[in-house]
């Protein structure tokens, strides 16, 4: 989906793209959102888990203010509860307890005094990587090596993820209300108001539908 300016209908906007894992696979989909609005560049990325499997889903973003700013966040999305079925997060997370440390045990960088949205952190997990302030270009890079991690466990895990959860149809339920809850526009409205602006409220429900829409 190629995505257009409200008010100046021949600028480019950004895009919406997605692609499709194969039908036997853990993985459903990729979505790669682009948004350019003046100086301001976000991107987001994510790899979704089958709705009706365990696979957890990869959340990567990045808000690009200026060569020397911008903000980030990665994560994983669970797809189970930690009271109910402690073993899966002690298999799906536990291996990027590393990663993580070293992100944010370097004082110096921003990403270590993340604050972040409480509202948005509950759908995500407590192993988010990410900043609330502008970071450098130098900040980022020096975590890029932990969201790599995050990127190839995940790819791993898209391999050789097996657990015994609840059944399908209780997965996928669970899925529909966690990606409903997560993309609430009203969560995190100062966002969804730029997307709205920029493409007008239509395209940006749009948009939320295709990033939630499950392919398989």
């Amino acid at each position: 989906m190629q995505l257009r300016a409200i008010n100046t209908p021949h600028d480019d906007a950004g895009f919406v793209r997605q692609w499709s894992a194969g039908p036997d696979s853990l993985a459903d989909r990729m979505v790669h959102f682009r948004l350019c609005a003046g100086p301001v560049d976000t991107q987001l990325f994510f790899l979704f888990g089958r709705a009706d499997s365990v696979m957890p889903h990869l959340h990567v973003q990045v808000v690009q203010f200026s060569a020397e700013a911008c903000v980030f966040n990665a994560d994983f999305l669970p797809r189970l509860d930690p009271v109910d079925y402690p073993d899966y997060f002690r298999q799906v997370f536990g291996p990027l307890n590393m990663p993580y440390w070293r992100a944010i045990n370097d004082y110096q960088n921003v990403c270590s005094h993340a604050s972040g949205n409480p509202a948005i952190a509950t759908y995500l997990s407590h192993w988010s990587i990410s900043t609330s302030r502008p970071a450098t270009a130098s900040e980022l890079a020096k975590v890029s090596p932990s969201i790599h991690a995050y990127l190839a466990h995940w790819l791993k895990l898209a391999n050789t993820l097996r657990f015994d959860g609840p059944d399908a149809e209780v997965l996928r339920r669970r899925d529909a209300k966690h990606l409903d809850c997560f993309l609430d526009e009203n969560l995190d409205p100062r966002a969804w108001k730029g997307v709205y602006t920029v493409v007008g409220k239509e395209t940006g429900q749009q948009i939320r539908q295709a990033i939630a829409e499950p392919l398989h």
